[in-house]
């Protein structure tokens, strides 16, 4: 019922309601931006025009879905129009590629603690890098709907909403990509 009312009072012109609307699903916002991305940077950049088009576009949510989900699906688009345009700008710059450590801010280099000794913690980094650059290797859909998935942040049906196909497909797509990182990793 909050919710509701926070959406009805921006719709209205309520900033305070929509900036209530924001704390609430920053979080979910920005890890969508993550898995699309896959670099802290753009994620933030892609998570603000996301909110920014959402209070331009508030007005026109109808409430077919979540609000959650509409919100998804913008910063979903935001995200992939980001990324198209930031493959096309290094396309034209030729630029070295980046280093696969920099690629990637997803968290999974912090999992190692300090309490590991150096050798160990060598080969949890490595191991890390092997899985980073497996995922990139899977197709553009594949990876998209995996890393959505395992963010934790997404129903399956939050996730067909903000790609645009049904859930099985959803399903299949994680079970697919699963079953490749699996038998490459066996």
């Amino acid at each position: 019922p909050q919710v509701r009312a926070w959406i009805a009072a921006a719709q209205a012109g309520d900033r305070a309601a929509f900036d209530a609307l924001v704390g609430l699903y920053y979080r979910a916002v920005y890890r969508t931006a993550m898995a699309a991305l896959q670099r802290s940077e753009d994620a933030e950049d892609a998570t603000q025009d996301a909110f920014v088009l959402a209070w331009r576009k508030v007005g026109a949510f109808r409430g077919d879905s979540s609000f959650k989900t509409w919100l998804l699906t913008i910063v979903w688009r935001q995200a992939l129009d980001r990324r198209r345009t930031r493959n096309i700008w290094w396309r034209r710059r030729q630029t070295p590629a980046v280093p696969e450590d920099t690629m990637w801010d997803d968290g999974l280099g912090r999992v190692a603690t300090s309490d590991l000794d150096p050798e160990r913690l060598a080969d949890v980094r490595g191991r890390l890098t092997q899985v980073r650059q497996a995922i990139t290797r899977l197709s553009p859909k594949l990876r998209d709907t995996l890393l959505l998935a395992a963010s934790g942040e997404h129903s399956y049906e939050e996730i067909g909403a903000m790609l645009a196909i049904p859930v099985g497909t959803v399903k299949w797509r994680v079970a697919e990509a699963r079953r490749i990182l699996t038998k490459e990793f066996a």
